[in-house]
């Protein structure tokens, strides 16, 4: 296992150095929140349930579960996951520049050029969220969890 980022969470690949494209993209994206917002280490801890990211055009994937003292990234789809991404990794990166407010619960960057082009995506099938209507608030929070802007 390799640890992303010294914090006061630490983000950690459980594949190491075998760790895939997309969580070691997801790896390093939470490792550097973390680190520059460490009030999101709060919200993090409130997700129970793993949360997946499947990158549609390198088909891989990365399974995020936030326990209390860190968050692990794993290769492929691991546990039962409440929300699950389908998107391209250009996609994730788009959602890393949407800011969140409120932990997530108050989604300004969908109010943006950029959040409207995701949420065009979103409605024409190209980016899948899956639990969004039933998991609602983890799925704020997870792109609150990787957004790079405040």
């Amino acid at each position: 296992m390799t640890t992303v980022a010294p914090t006061g969470y630490p983000v950690t690949l459980y594949d190491g150095p075998e760790a895939n494209g997309v969580a070691t993209i997801v790896g390093t994206l939470l490792g550097q929140n973390f680190e520059s917002f460490p009030e999101r280490v709060k919200f993090a801890r409130k997700i129970p349930r793993p949360i997946t990211i499947v990158s549609t055009d390198t088909e891989t994937a990365c399974t995020i579960v936030l326990g209390t003292d860190e968050a692990v990234v794993f290769n492929d789809v691991v546990g039962r996951p409440s929300v699950t991404v389908y998107a391209t990794v250009d996609q994730i990166l788009d959602v890393s520049q949407l800011p969140m407010k409120a932990g997530g619960l108050i989604p300004v960057g969908f109010f943006t050029n950029r959040g409207w082009r995701v949420l065009k995506e979103i409605a024409t099938r190209k980016l899948v969220i899956k639990g969004l209507l039933t998991h609602t608030v983890t799925a704020l929070r997870t792109i609150a969890l990787v957004s790079v802007v405040d």
